[in-house]
């Protein structure tokens, strides 16, 4: 734990001073949507320390989260910090409007802060009445409704990571207020999509993509997709990275396609352990926590292939034991 500590703080500070220089190397990865094809992987930037959301900006140049600052990748390749974060592992960020609104780590009993940050990186707290005890809880996941953050909170029950009891949550800009959208039946729940009225939540804990009405009824879509992570849509299907234990055994994630009636084909295996997605046209964006890297690969949403059968094995012990890895590192000091 001390060298991996060690190796994410001199990553940042290499980071932070300009020492890392991105570059576009190219490597191979199967798609698994033809047998004799493959798509090429396009690494954008390599050596960050522990990447986790990307989200891209009105000027299409990346935003992303690392431990200890939410980072700016322009076009060009240039790094820049945007603004400084506590340390820790990170969390989501989105774009909100020509501001980006992010997770700041905290290690518990400490709330957790939602930061709105501008292309100047003047930061500005978001607050909320104290209506909730448990405020924002332990925020992992973001998205935007209407004028609304909706936040996905794991919300580990007695500080357990066993367990994991999510809760998904309204914040009202206009009232400064948070409710609970949904409470129970959301296992480890860590990022979602908004559906019009509705919503859609990755559940990392039992390998579950679950949809939650806006009367916070949940029900189960999808089993077996490991430990997924974040969601995207490509206006047909879901894409949802699984981590797949890769603090244990790198290298084994997985992208995966998952229909609106439950039906999920992995789109990419062996691609590392991809963790945030976003979507760019035809392109498609992730991070890999575990490598430290942002990569892309370019042109495979325009493809209309039908990806490989996923196994309908639901690996809840590697999903519990990834997720005990994953708030170690978010909370160990």
């Amino acid at each position: 734990m001390l060298m991996l500590k060690t190796n994410i703080i001199s990553s940042l500070t290499i980071l932070l001073i300009g020492g890392v220089s991105p570059f576009i190397s190219n490597q191979q990865a199967k798609a698994a949507t033809f047998s004799s094809n493959s798509f090429t992987i396009e690494t954008i930037a390599t050596g960050l320390a522990t990447p986790y959301a990307v989200a891209i900006d009105e000027d299409n140049e990346l935003i992303v989260t690392v431990d200890g600052a939410l980072i700016k990748i322009e076009q060009s390749g240039n790094i820049s910090a945007l603004t400084s974060l506590a340390p820790g592992v990170p969390s989501d960020a989105i774009v909100f409007g020509s501001d980006f609104i992010v997770i700041e780590p905290a290690e518990p009993p400490a709330p957790t802060s939602l930061l709105r940050v501008t292309p100047a990186g003047e930061v500005n707290e978001i607050t909320e009445i104290a209506s909730d005890p448990m405020g924002f809880g332990d925020p992992i996941g973001l998205a935007i409704q209407n004028q609304d953050l909706i936040i996905v909170d794991f919300n580990r029950v007695n500080n357990d990571p066993f367990i994991g009891d999510g809760r998904l949550l309204r914040y009202s800009n206009q009232a400064n207020d948070v409710s609970v959208i949904a409470s129970s039946n959301l296992g480890g729940a860590a990022e979602v999509f908004v559906d019009d009225d509705n919503f859609w939540v990755t559940d990392f804990t039992f390998g579950r993509l679950l949809f939650v009405t806006a009367n916070g009824d949940v029900t189960e879509i999808a089993t077996g997709l490991g430990q997924p992570l974040d969601i995207e849509f490509d206006g047909k299907d879901f894409l949802i990275t699984d981590f797949a234990d890769g603090f244990n055994t790198p290298g084994n994630g997985r992208i995966l396609r998952v229909s609106k009636t439950g039906k999920v084909e992995t789109l990419f295996s062996n691609i590392g352990n991809p963790s945030g997605l976003a979507i760019d046209g035809d392109d498609l964006l992730f991070t890999d926590i575990v490598e430290g890297r942002v990569a892309k690969i370019p042109g495979v949403l325009s493809t209309q292939g039908v990806p490989e059968s996923s196994s309908t094995w639901t690996i809840l012990m590697i999903g519990t034991l990834g997720l005990t890895m994953i708030v170690n590192r978010r909370f160990r000091t």
